[in-house]
């Protein structure tokens, strides 16, 4: 005879494990690989002199905002109109201070999205930075497709010596490498900047810049080990002297007191620390 209560039990227990454990999936499908192809494809959506509105619809609101002074080229157009016979003189190009709006996304526990934005809420310039091994975009910088997290700085073009930078700076605790990459017509008339930022992952000190005097051969000797964990899009004429090293990302200072790991991983550390304490103050009583 067939127990017939035993065996709707059984397949009860069953189709709720089943449902907890699809649950699970779900979830962590959510944050780890699902998260990570939104993210991509929100990303990839973007464009300099897109509204602030616009990034908010793709990524929500920024966690950060504030005000920063930057350089921006300009000419001496605003200067009072010249006369008719000193219509022809060529203008000078002259640098001036603007204020732009400066805001921070944290991407859950995969990486960061920055942006600069003017006086009309129009975004001059973004990053992206990557600080986790599941997060691994495939991004264009011109005519190439690096990966953040894993491509190194020696498969771009190396930096024009012409132009200002790169730009590193290496200090107790902090440190920052970025350089410039412009590629004309191929690459839409938009200026690139890729590098290493202590925001981001893997790590690279740019050990031995000995106060920004680097060589080119520890410079090509760097950038064959470095692997590009962020990149600066710049479609405007900000003097990147005024930005970098350190605007290729999040400021760390900033985005570090932000609890970004995973809750489970948090509460086992917790209680790690918790176990040790006890542990400590039981061997201390012993002892005295």
């Amino acid at each position: 005879m067939i127990d017939t209560k035993l065996n709707v039990w059984t397949l009860a227990a069953v189709l709720t494990a089943v449902y907890a454990l699809i649950g699970i999936v779900r979830g962590w499908w959510r944050v780890s690989l699902g998260k990570r192809r939104r993210l991509i494809r929100a990303y990839r959506r973007m464009a300099p002199y897109v509204r602030h509105d616009y990034v908010t619809q793709l990524f929500d609101e920024p966690a950060w905002e504030h005000k920063q002074v930057v350089r921006k080229y300009g000419t001496n157009a605003d200067e009072p109109e010249a006369s008719p016979t000193e219509s022809d003189v060529e203008l000078d190009v002259v640098l001036t201070d603007v204020e732009l709006t400066v805001r921070t996304w944290p991407l859950g526990l995969l990486g960061y999205l920055v942006t600069w934005c003017n006086e009309h809420d129009e975004v001059l310039m973004y990053s992206l930075t990557n600080r986790s091994r599941l997060f691994r975009p495939r991004v264009s910088i011109g005519p190439y497709r690096v990966v953040l997290g894993r491509t190194p700085l020696a498969s771009l073009p190396g930096p024009n010596r012409d132009d200002t930078g790169p730009w590193h700076e290496l200090g107790a605790r902090r440190f920052s490498y970025a350089e410039q990459h412009y590629f004309g017509n191929p690459g839409g008339y938009l200026h690139w900047a890729v590098g290493v930022s202590d925001a981001g992952s893997p790590l690279a000190p740019p050990i031995g810049c000995e106060g920004n005097t680097w060589g080119e051969a520890e410079v090509a000797e760097y950038r064959r080990a470095a692997r590009i964990n962020s990149v600066l899009v710049v479609g405007s004429t900000i003097d990147l002297d005024s930005v970098l090293p350190r605007g290729i990302a999040p400021d760390l200072d900033t985005v570090r007191l932000l609890e970004l790991r995973h809750p489970a991983r948090v509460a086992l550390a917790s209680r790690y620390y918790a176990a040790k304490s006890t542990v400590e103050r039981w061997k201390s009583r012993d002892s005295g």
